[in-house]
């Protein structure tokens, strides 16, 4: 599946709108997909394709393509919310 043009653009206004959490649980567990909605892109997980799960502290489980995830991960950096790693 080509990646989803609209994905970047849904995934900014799903954070402005607190519709996609800001924060992440340190455990996501990462598989295959099983066709359920991707929170990012709304699109389907195909079986085909890595997904990427969490559970936010108000019990609500995301899923997201893996490169949804991305996106995701890249936007809330870009705004500050967090920081990288430091190496040791």
């Amino acid at each position: 599946m080509p990646f989803p043009e609209h994905a970047a653009q849904m995934i900014r206004e799903k954070l402005d709108t607190g519709l996609l959490p800001r924060d992440v649980n340190p455990k996501m567990f990462a598989g295959y997909g099983d066709g359920q909605r991707c929170d990012g892109c709304e699109l389907p997980i195909s079986a085909a394709q890595v997904e990427w799960e969490f559970i936010t502290p108000q019990g609500q489980t995301v899923r997201f393509h893996l490169g949804c995830a991305a996106l995701w991960e890249a936007d809330r950096r870009r705004r500050g919310w967090i920081t990288p790693a430091k190496s040791a």
